[in-house]
């Protein structure tokens, strides 16, 4: 993909990884294909953000970005390291099985480190504070029950940590969704001024 391409893609790369990434509250396996196919179109969202803004938002912010692509490589190398090490049960049911959802969050960290960025340097033309806003919700969670999985032993309150998962990951697919509109529509005006 050129670089023209990935920057007219990353808008769309961002509602797609969107829709991919709702499926996490499917409580089925669909929720595992999700993930990969959500980290990977966030990928390449964030890819496409850094050819597009990454000059102006200067070395720290360009570099925030390929966390982007990091996600998803650390999700496979989980998946295959799950796959080809025989896991003891115990050790999912203590909450390993959190590993798998790993690569969005490694993802949306990115955007919200570039978002904090960008409050600074304002390398996009408006709305510099929505990638705070459209990262932020789902990584905070997930290294919330991370750690609480850890502490706990792999068990935690299923009533409450449920409608608290369905509440965060529906923000977060509004905000990301919000976000991918956004910059799909500042490559739009920015052809058209052109």
């Amino acid at each position: 993909m050129s670089k023209s391409q990935l920057i007219k893609f990353s808008g769309w790369a961002f509602i797609l990884g969107a829709f991919a990434f709702i499926t996490i509250l499917s409580g089925s396996s669909v929720q595992i294909l999700g993930s990969v196919i959500s980290s990977i179109l966030l990928a390449v969202g964030m890819s496409g953000l850094r050819a597009r803004y990454g000059e102006r938002a200067g070395n720290f912010g360009r570099n925030i970005l390929l966390l982007g692509p990091g996600g998803p490589i650390l999700l496979v190398i989980f998946i295959v390291m799950g796959l080809s090490v025989n896991v003891p049960v115990a050790q999912v049911e203590e909450g390993l099985w959190i590993l798998i959802f790993v690569g969005p969050a490694i993802s949306l960290l990115g955007l919200t480190l570039f978002g904090l960025v960008a409050l600074r340097s304002k390398p996009m033309p408006r709305w510099n504070w929505l990638p705070v806003l459209a990262g932020i919700w789902y990584p905070v969670l997930y290294f919330f029950a991370a750690g609480y999985l850890f502490i706990h032993h792999g068990v935690y309150p299923l009533d409450v940590a449920i409608q608290i998962l369905q509440i965060i990951v529906l923000i977060q697919f509004l905000a990301l969704c919000v976000f991918g509109a956004v910059v799909a529509s500042d490559r739009t005006q920015e052809i058209a001024t052109a």
